[in-house]
């Protein structure tokens, strides 16, 4: 930090100084004298050698500190000396002037002209020279505050003098206009001449000249003329400022000047917006507004600001002539809007194409404001052919030959193309000279999509538009697929989504569906197999299943197959696909399509159960192939073998059968079949996994039904001798799992039969057999530890 050297303050006085001033404001020290530059070199010589100083204090050793250090005074905070003489007679101005006003409020009644005017002009100009008194000696704060008692007395003096009647005969706007010219006159010639640099006196000047504007405004119809005078006289005062050293006048009129300026901009275009043709805006006038607050946006130019300034005020200017010019075809319809809309873009264009990059900002403000109103052409015309389209008829309702309706936009029918390529244009003259030949190759399907959208708003059949849209959706996407990289990836994502329009668009005709459909499939299909970007074959996986889908049902649309027998040749071809294809993507786009189908089939099913089972067959038969092929895939094999059972349900209980055997017994015994034959193949597999799944569903169903039901029965004897036969063969060849299902539902068993008897049993009997079962354990306890060993043993070597 510099200690002597500082550009920012007066070397004498140490008042913050203006930017580049010739003189100190305050003690008037010449700055641009050669002494004050070799002053200025003395002192920067004298900061250098101050620093080296400092820096020898790193070199010297520390003296050691005494063993009882003296202790320091603590610094005193608080208010400093200095601001005392300021605070006092800051309130002592205060209190004058209270008691002055009060002073006049009571013996304003009794005084006369004279006395009246004396006190006022007295107060006036004593609080005045008191300021700039005490300003000059460097109570700022008081000065400040005097002086604008003086303004705001002088003010006072103004009024008074209109009561007297010697400004003649003033309403309220004539008034405001003199004492806004009397505060700002007085203002200015002590910014003039006054040496102390008050803030005051600045911003009153400013003040000033707006007050005066706005009286101004209350006295004359002319209120463009008012507000461009205002803002150039603004303008001045800014000029004014800077070349006396005035900072503060500078900003507060440059803030009157923006404000002014605002307010005849707005001003402008209202009235404009209000008489938009040709002879009122101008052969009557009503340009004006725009036009010079277009002219004024330039006065910025003058001083030779920034990059920033430069540009920003050019391109003001150029949006409000560019206003000015469009505002006469905003009320003779959509079409000449677009055609002058289009014309600013292409004239625009031109110079953005010619302009220098670091000045593009300046045509870039009205060619976007022309964009605007292009597009609102366009999107017009765009809605207008779907809508269209649309209206052709509901989905499946219509013959192939169907024909479209003659539209009537609002915008002519022939101007979608020209307002494209004007937008193609726009984009070309403003993107970087390595993105323009993007944009000339985007521009051909592009042209080709308006082309197609023009021809649905004439009375055509519908199969040329969808023929259309479905060859600028093929052709993007064979083009785009031997492209690597993003521009690929994106030139086919945008060839599948007008090939995906062009089927929404053949949605009236069953046989144009069917038709856009498959030029969907084709390209999903050349893009899985020949798709050069990242990402293409999973894209082109999961819209393949769906489109092929889509194409079986529309298909079967065509050539009047009942509803309730679509679904089924759906379900085939896309897990087929699945088959051939073992990809995530597409096995999860297969399932969505037979999700989306099969409902509606089997609601229109006569026999909606039956159509329910053979649906859910095929997709167990299905899902199981996929397993039984592709290794990877032989965990779904439990979805099929769920979707099989699940098909045998639906058919029993369409059949009416009601035990759980014949759902469950089926798959049971497949799953202990699978078992066995993996305990074949692998002979140190375990039971447990091999074979527990299919002995519990075979098990299982029939022991809850005992147990929710009648324990005796036919049901309980089969179980029971099943029970006994697992457990025999466990025993017989050492498995785990037929030996433990069958004892614990066995046992299950066992104790459900018994239940029904023991609520007849007598207390006795109970509490006999407890003593008597107690008794046994307490004297076998040592020796059966032994069989619990060998038991244990036993059931580790089993398989």
């Amino acid at each position: 930090m510099p200690r002597y050297a500082d550009p920012t303050r007066c070397p004498d006085c140490g008042f913050l100084l203006p930017v580049d001033p010739d003189a100190c404001p305050q003690c008037r020290l010449p700055l641009r004298h050669p002494l004050a530059s070799q002053l200025f070199a003395t002192l920067v010589s004298a900061d250098q050698l101050l620093a080296d100083l400092r820096a020898t204090i790193d070199l010297t050793p520390t003296p050691a500190l005494p063993a009882n250090p003296t202790p320091t005074i603590a610094r005193r905070r608080g208010l400093a000396g200095a601001s005392v003489p300021r605070i006092l007679l800051s309130l002592g101005a205060l209190c004058l002037l209270v008691a002055a006003i009060t002073f006049l409020a009571v013996a304003w009644s009794w005084l006369g002209v004279g006395g009246r005017t004396t006190i006022l002009v007295g107060l006036t100009l004593l609080s005045g020279a008191l300021g700039n008194r005490l300003a000059r000696r460097d109570l700022r704060v008081a000065g400040e505050a005097l002086t604008v008692v003086a303004f705001g007395l002088l003010a006072l003096d103004v009024v008074g003098a209109d009561n007297a009647g010697w400004l003649g005969d003033l309403d309220v706007h004539g008034l405001t206009l003199v004492v806004g010219l009397v505060l700002g006159a007085g203002a200015l010639a002590m910014v003039v001449a006054d040496r102390a640099g008050l803030v005051a006196t600045q911003l009153v000047a400013a003040l000033g000249l707006s007050v005066a504007g706005v009286g101004a405004l209350g006295s004359t119809v002319h209120d463009h003329v008012v507000a461009v005078l205002v803002v150039l006289a603004a303008t001045a005062l800014v000029v004014l400022g800077r070349s006396v050293g005035a900072a503060a006048l500078g900003v507060a009129s440059a803030a009157v000047a923006g404000t002014w300026w605002t307010g005849l901009a707005l001003s402008g275009l209202s009235d404009a917006g209000d008489h938009a043709s040709v002879r009122a805006l101008w052969l009557d006038g009503h340009a004006g507004g725009l036009v010079s607050a277009a002219l004024l946006a330039l006065l910025p130019l003058a001083f030779r600001p920034g990059r920033v300034v430069t540009n920003a005020s050019a391109a003001v200017a150029a949006v409000l002539a560019s206003t000015v010019v469009a505002l006469p075809t905003l009320a003779e319809g959509m079409t000449r809007m677009a055609l002058t809309c289009l014309v600013a873009v292409l004239v625009w264009s031109g110079v953005a194409a010619v302009v220098r990059r670091e000045r593009l900002a300046v045509p870039l403000a009205p060619l976007a404001l022309a964009v605007l109103g292009v597009l609102a052409g366009a999107l017009e015309l765009v809605a207008v052919a779907a809508d269209n389209v649309v209206s052709a008829g509901d989905a499946f309702t219509r013959t192939a030959g169907v024909r479209l309706v003659a539209a009537t936009p609002e915008t002519h029918r022939l101007l979608l193309v020209p307002l494209v390529l004007g937008l193609v244009v726009a984009a070309a003259a403003t993107v970087g000279p390595r993105l323009r030949r993007t944009v000339g190759l985007a521009a051909v399907p592009v042209v080709a999509l308006a082309a197609t959208t023009t021809l649905a708003l004439f009375a055509v059949p519908l199969w040329t538009v969808v023929a259309c849209l479905s060859a600028v959706g093929l052709l993007l996407v064979a083009d785009g697929v031997r492209r690597a990289g993003g521009r690929g990836a994106q030139q086919t994502a945008v060839g599948g989504l007008v090939a995906l329009l062009g089927v929404a668009a053949a949605l009236p005709s069953a046989g144009l569906a069917a038709a856009a459909t498959a030029v969907v499939v084709v390209g999903a299909a050349w893009c899985l197999l020949r798709g050069s970007f990242p990402g293409g074959e999973t894209a082109a996986g999961a819209v393949l299943p769906l489109s092929l889908a889509g194409l079986a049902w529309s298909l079967a649309e065509a050539v009047s197959v009942d509803t309730a027998y679509r679904a089924a040749p759906v379900l085939l071809v896309v897990g087929l696909l699945a088959i051939a294809l073992p990809r995530v993507e597409i096995e999860a786009a297969a399932t969505l399509a037979v999700l989306l189908v099969a409902p509606p089939a089997i609601e229109a099913a006569g026999r909606p159960n039956t159509s329910l089972a053979l649906h859910l067959t095929l997709a167990g038969a299905l899902v199981t192939a996929t397993a039984l092929v592709h290794p990877s895939r032989r965990p779904v094999a439990w979805l099929g073998g769920l979707l099989l059972a699940a098909a045998t349900w639906v058919r029993l209980a369409d059949l009416g059968v009601t035990a759980p055997e014949a759902y469950t017994l089926p798959s049971a015994v497949a799953l202990v079949l699978v078992g066995l034959w993996r305990l074949r193949r692998l002979p140190d597999s375990s039971t447990a996994t091999a074979l527990a799944p299919g002995l519990a569903l075979a098990t299982t169903p029939s022991l809850l039904w005992l147990v929710t039901g009648d324990p005796v029965s036919w049901r309980a004897v089969l179980l029971g001798l099943g029970c006994l036969a697992l457990v025999l063969i466990g025993v017989r060849l050492r498995w785990g799992s037929p030996l433990v299902v069958g004892g614990l539902v066995g046992g299950l068993l066992a104790l459900r039969e018994v239940a029904p008897y023991t609520a007849n049993t007598p207390q006795w009997v109970l509490i006999g057999l407890a003593g008597t079962l107690l008794t046994v354990v307490g004297v076998t306890w040592e020796s059966r530890l032994h069989d619990i060993r060998q038991a244990t043993a036993y059931l580790a070597r089993l398989r």
